[in-house]
């Protein structure tokens, strides 16, 4: 006797989906525990480094958005730079812009993950 485990004729898309959600938050729950899941190497008073990434993140983005908003406006010569060389300038700028969605990023996972601690208390 076959059985399929998520459609059924008597059961319609509603209830695929409460399933496939059920499922997911499944995984998600799996994964954390995962995450927190003791091994015996790490150090028993362990701290996380967490709020110390944040304040980190907090004080750098807006250095690296100030700069690319400068090297970009050397670059295009709005601004009088000391050299007219547009593509040091450029490439500043693309650095910087990089460095900021890099830590943009790190933010947004900083939060979830300390969100997760709150939740799983730790």
């Amino acid at each position: 006797m076959m059985t399929q485990p998520f459609h059924t004729p008597h059961h319609g898309p509603r209830r695929l989906v409460e399933r496939w959600k059920a499922v997911a938050a499944d995984h998600r729950s799996r994964a954390a525990a995962r995450r927190w899941r003791h091994v015996g190497t790490e150090p028993r008073w362990a701290r996380s480094d967490l709020p110390a990434r944040r304040l980190l993140g907090r004080i750098v983005v807006p250095f690296f958005l100030l700069g690319t908003i400068v090297f970009t406006l050397l670059a295009t010569n709005v601004l009088p730079a000391p050299r007219a060389d547009r593509a040091f300038f450029t490439g500043l700028a693309v650095l910087c812009a990089v460095s900021t969605v890099v830590a943009v990023i790190d933010l947004v996972v900083i939060r979830r993950r300390m969100a997760e601690q709150r939740r799983w208390h730790r």
